[in-house]
């Protein structure tokens, strides 16, 4: 961030004597997406014609992995920053992100921001349902809209009509992947089961009774997820070392730590078939039907149309 400071800095002062009148119209950058200089912190992004430059440089975080709307002023000092900038020769994002910028092109008009408010809304960017039925979050949308934006001009100020910045695309947040060994999964009495990896768990609690029953199934057993029976919720882990000792234990353990914890919407269902194996022993495979999870920030993301939770064997 301090990089991306001194180069705002650097050219602010170069050219800190030309304040030439600032024309809202100039400040046309419709139709053109925002680039970020890294992306991974997205501390500066900007907008490029060729010989124009729009620039907003935010704190690091500010582009995060909840879904919502934030508002952020924009003031004389500090951040954000909103820099207009006009060019002598055609330019690319070199002159932008470089710690040490080209000698050509240089910088001959230069508008900072010093008011005025910016809105950003971010959505998750669910993929289209695959073959199997389900879909992933792959990263967020980041729709930037500015209004009552203020430049300082020379004799004054200057105030722009509201404009939409565009959306900024990031993709360092996939949503977790769900898959386990069938026969990991394990019963700790009638109304909980469980399944596991290494780094992830699934939990049934409140499980209906009726589901598990050592009678051989002609159809399957179903049963819907509701806010009270057939509650699913689905961990990931800090660290890769989950074993099945973790489980059917109150309280359940504090380790290892809990990442994300997703809960199944309500309306999927739970169906289960019985096959006879022997005198004494039943299987159960148990299945998830139209199942989505999701999280406390709301994101949502589909297991398989047809997702086998696991087996258990019951006597």
């Amino acid at each position: 961030m301090k990089k991306y400071a001194c180069l705002l800095l650097f050219a602010i002062m170069l050219n800190g004597c030309d304040d030439g009148d600032l024309v809202p119209e100039i400040i046309d950058f419709e139709g053109i997406d925002p680039k970020s200089c890294d992306t991974e912190t997205n501390e500066l992004i900007y907008k490029l014609k060729p010989q124009e430059a729009l620039i907003l440089q935010l704190e690091e975080g500010t582009f995060d992995d909840v879904a919502g709307e934030k508002e952020i002023s924009i003031n004389e000092t500090g951040l954000p920053q909103l820099v207009y900038r006009t060019f002598d020769g055609i330019i690319s994002s070199s002159n932008i992100c470089d710690a040490i910028r080209p000698t050509s092109p240089n910088v001959i008009n230069e508008a900072k921001a010093i008011g005025g408010k910016i809105t950003i809304k971010t959505t998750p960017n669910e993929s289209e349902p695959a073959a199997d039925g389900s879909t992933k979050i792959n990263g967020f949308n980041h729709s930037i809209n500015m209004s009552n934006v203020s430049y300082l001009i020379t004799g004054g100020t200057q105030v722009q009509p509201d404009f939409y910045f565009g959306v900024l695309k990031t993709s360092t947040y996939t949503s977790p992947v769900v898959s386990f060994t069938a026969t990991n999964a394990a019963q700790c009495n009638q109304t909980q089961l469980y399944n596991y990896s290494a780094n992830t768990s699934m939990i049934i609690d409140d499980l209906d009774p009726l589901l598990i029953q050592n009678t051989e199934t002609t159809e399957p057993r179903k049963s819907t997820i509701t806010a009270t029976q057939n509650k699913i919720v689905f961990n990931t882990y800090k660290t890769a070392s989950i074993t099945a000792n973790y489980f059917c234990k109150t309280p359940r353990p504090t380790t290892p730590e809990i990442d994300e914890t997703w809960k199944a919407v309500i309306d999927g269902v739970i169906e289960v078939v019985t096959t006879k194996l022997d005198n004494t022993n039943y299987k159960h495979v148990i299945t998830l039907k139209s199942v989505e999870l999701i999280n406390s920030g709301g994101l949502k993301f589909k297991l398989a149309t047809t997702f086998v939770f696991g087996e258990i064997i019951t006597q």
